[in-house]
């Protein structure tokens, strides 16, 4: 079984990459075959990726988080489940080059440094753990790819501003329809972060009777959550401008990187688990 993981392990950069060549073809030539088999080539290699990683986590009989580099694996998982739904609902498949590039070297990276071992915290054994960080990692996955689809809105519009009428106008959705992108993504994200915390905050008065806890991770998420609150009844309530909503999701993902980094760096967190 160890082999049969190891090996898909290995082949997931493979196929993300061939995955992430078709849909570079479509979005800068209109190549017709990557047209054709880029979406069912996605779908393979998601398959293969959640394949793997049910049978790792039954293998070694715990929830496939127990390092950063697992932790990179179920991101990219999670972030291109998030992108294939968008992709479904909206029928928009030129900005999936954009995407599957951040997905293939978040598992490149993951591939490279993953360890196997069954020598793993306790905590990593709770179901309520799995449902925790499985809501969180689809939160902050969600956020990334608000993130990317606000980064293409930005690069369209100083393109459209500076009348560049080049591959970026041309073959991107329109400027509404990436706001609308980037708004449904941290729709996505912001839902699966507010039900971590709820879970987080249950599990917290659980173990240590209170249900406020200052640990820095979780100061990080009710930031976070604050943040794109803003920017979700900002753009309902308050009407701003898609520009000032694409500025307001770089700038909270940008938050994120910098906090965590932060926070790992610095700060002593009970989210360590080793």
């Amino acid at each position: 079984m160890e082999f049969v993981i190891s090996f898909l392990n290995t082949i997931l950069p493979v196929l993300y990459f061939v995955t992430t060549y078709l849909y570079g073809m479509y979005f800068f030539r209109d190549d017709p075959f990557a047209e054709k088999y880029m979406s069912p080539m996605l779908k393979v290699t998601v398959s293969i990726h959640l394949i793997e990683i049910v049978l790792r986590g039954i293998y070694f009989s715990h929830y496939p988080l127990a390092s950063i580099a697992e932790a990179f694996s179920v991101i990219a998982l999670a972030a291109v489940s998030i992108y294939i739904y968008l992709e479904f609902r909206l029928k928009v498949k030129t900005t999936g080059y954009f995407i599957l590039v951040f997905v293939f070297f978040m598992q490149l990276f993951s591939s490279a440094f993953i360890s196997f071992t069954h020598d793993i915290p306790d905590i990593l054994h709770n179901p309520l753990f799995s449902f925790h960080s499985s809501a969180a990692v689809l939160g902050y996955s969600g956020f990334a790819i608000s993130f990317l689809y606000s980064l293409m809105y930005l690069l369209l519009f100083h393109d459209i501003k500076t009348r560049r009428f080049g591959v970026i106008y041309s073959r991107l959705p329109s400027l509404e329809v990436l706001s609308g992108l980037n708004y449904n993504s941290a729709l996505i994200g912001f839902s699966c972060l507010s039900l971590a915390i709820v879970i987080g905050t249950f599990w917290s008065h659980k173990i240590f009777g209170s249900l406020v806890n200052l640990d820095p991770k979780i100061l990080v998420a009710y930031a976070t959550w604050i943040i794109y609150g803003l920017e979700l009844f900002g753009g309902k309530i308050f009407q701003w401008s898609n520009k000032r909503l694409a500025y307001l999701s770089v700038s909270g993902f940008v938050f994120i990187l910098f906090s965590m980094v932060a926070v790992n760096l610095f700060l002593t967190s009970f989210h360590e688990f080793k």
